[in-house]
């Protein structure tokens, strides 16, 4: 899809919280590979000795980050569908206003992740039968859980456990680290070339943007359009 917020900006810091991610693995021991045939460009094979797995990352610049959903299966692509067992999650530090921009490196079980997207789906489902989550179902890291909005159930997975490292974002991400891979870790934010950023913005994706910045779900966003 196409996306005026895939700013050059946005995807060089993509690029470097992806990268992030990488690093706190590797410092953890673990030997880092792709995962052949996988499809999946953020997804990766680590191994320690006999411990052999596979990770999901996901980066975030709004301190939200999704999976989507197979609605015939109600299986999370990208973590159910390729037996993940882990999801690190490299937030931006966006409420710290006028600090070092800090990279926070969350590593949570696949296991919790899924049981908050759940609880979350299931909420907002039974609030809007026709949600749309064709660009993922998103959580917050670090929003109190509340029951409304909807969009808040199952939120504060990054309170419940804390960055277990926090890195200064300086630098560029080196060439290692392909726009491809941010497809899936960053979102639909990142998904298109930022040589489109010119094209129209679409109602859902706006919907999306204002519900994450209101606190609410898409559902209750109202847009009209005079010409």
């Amino acid at each position: 899809m196409t996306n005026i917020y895939a700013t050059p900006e946005k995807v060089q810091y993509a690029k470097r919280l992806f990268e992030i991610g990488i690093e706190y693995l590797e410092r953890k021991g673990y030997e880092i590979s792709r995962v052949p045939r996988a499809g999946k460009k953020s997804l990766r094979r680590v191994k320690k000795g006999k411990e052999e797995f596979n990770v999901a990352i996901r980066t975030s610049q709004d301190q939200w980050f999704a999976f989507p959903r197979d609605d015939s299966t109600g299986r999370w692509l990208g973590m159910d569908d390729v037996d993940v067992q882990r999801v690190i999650v490299v937030a931006l530090n966006t409420r710290e206003e006028g600090k070092e921009k800090i990279a926070l490196v969350h590593d949570f079980t696949a296991s919790e992740v899924r049981d908050r997207l759940n609880k979350n789906y299931s909420a907002r489902h039974a609030a809007n039968p026709n949600i749309d989550i064709s660009h993922g179902n998103w959580i917050s890291l670090y929003n109190e859980e509340a029951r409304e909005p909807t969009s808040f159930v199952g939120a504060g997975i990054g309170l419940a456990f804390p960055p277990c490292d926090r890195v200064p974002l300086f630098g560029v991400a080196s060439d290692e680290v392909e726009e491809g891979d941010l497809a899936d870790a960053d979102g639909p934010v990142l998904a298109a070339s930022t040589s489109v950023i010119d094209e129209p913005l679409t109602i859902p994706e706006a919907k999306r943007r204002l519900a994450l910045t209101f606190g609410v779900d898409p559902s209750a966003i109202k847009i009209l359009v005079e010409g």
